[in-house]
């Protein structure tokens, strides 16, 4: 819907590049989490928990993770984010190593044919 683009999207991003141009740090923080979480949801648990909200309820939503009175994004982060961080960041990096490394194998093997 409108809104949701508006407020979830549109009002956010003007935000984020005031934030960046004024150079804003409290802004950029705030911002940079709202982005991160609205991403987790749109990627990550919308299509896997198949979360489909009424819009008002989207709206209601974007407005408490947006809103700098609420800071919602920040608390998502805060409250899961970074615990979840602290548990697995180790094995997410190793997972993350290889992935590149087998990627770049598979990237040489590929140039190997071709050349």
């Amino acid at each position: 819907s409108v809104s949701i683009l508006l407020f979830g999207y549109f009002i956010p991003a003007l935000s984020s590049v005031k934030a960046v141009v004024h150079k804003d740090i409290e802004a950029y923080h705030q911002w940079s989490t709202y982005w991160l979480i609205l991403h987790l949801y749109t990627t990550i648990l919308s299509p896997f928990l198949h979360l489909t909200l009424h819009p008002l309820f989207q709206l209601l939503a974007i407005l408490w993770l947006s809103l700098p009175r609420y800071q919602g994004a920040a608390v998502v982060y805060d409250r899961i984010v970074v615990p979840w961080v602290n548990k697995y960041e180790e094995q997410v990096d190793d997972t993350i190593d290889v992935a590149h490394r087998g990627a770049r194998r598979w990237v040489l093997a590929k140039l190997k044919t071709i050349i």
